[in-house]
């Protein structure tokens, strides 16, 4: 098993366009291998060297060792929502499929948060998306401005018409 320390110091030494192809080679192993907290781990290192404290945060969050800073920067990220940073943690299957006592308790802890948010259970295969107050009402704005754009148009096309005849 590869260890996370010599991938961090490899990660330190590499080109920006290394850490570029290394990050997406990772992030397809993760998504193929969710469980497998080493490669976390290493996606973790690759956007720490690049300074994305939240997103090492996110990819880190399951390790034993995981850096407070980069654990709030993550909840911070996601909006301090359990649903969405369920989402974002793309595991698959059950907390105890995890290989660490500490990742499992993480993985309970959050998805205990995410059922008080939302008032029944939820799974990690399919999350639901947590909506966000400010998202819906821009929404409704927006569509309350066209529907508005379109009386004024209506009416003042209505006028010019009458004006022609």
């Amino acid at each position: 098993m590869p260890d996370p320390a010599e991938d961090a110091e490899e990660a330190v030494a590499a080109s920006p366009e290394e850490l570029r192809r290394r990050r997406h080679q990772l992030k397809s192993k993760v998504m193929a291998e969710p469980q497998r907290l080493e490669l976390r781990e290493q996606l973790a290192a690759v956007y720490r060297t690049e300074g994305n404290l939240s997103q090492a945060g996110r990819w880190n969050y399951l390790a034993e060792n995981a850096d407070p800073r980069e654990t709030n920067a993550f909840a911070k990220a996601f909006g301090d929502d359990p649903l969405e940073m369920m989402r974002a943690l793309r595991w698959t299957g059950s907390e105890e499929d995890a290989e660490t006592e500490v990742a499992r308790e993480r993985l309970r802890s959050l998805r205990k948060a995410a059922r008080d948010r939302v008032g029944h259970q939820v799974s990690w295969d399919k999350p639901e998306p947590g909506v966000r107050p400010w998202v819906a009402i821009l929404g409704c704005a927006g569509v309350l401005t066209i529907l508005g754009l379109i009386v004024v148009g209506a009416i003042s096309t209505s006028q010019w018409l009458a004006g022609l005849f």
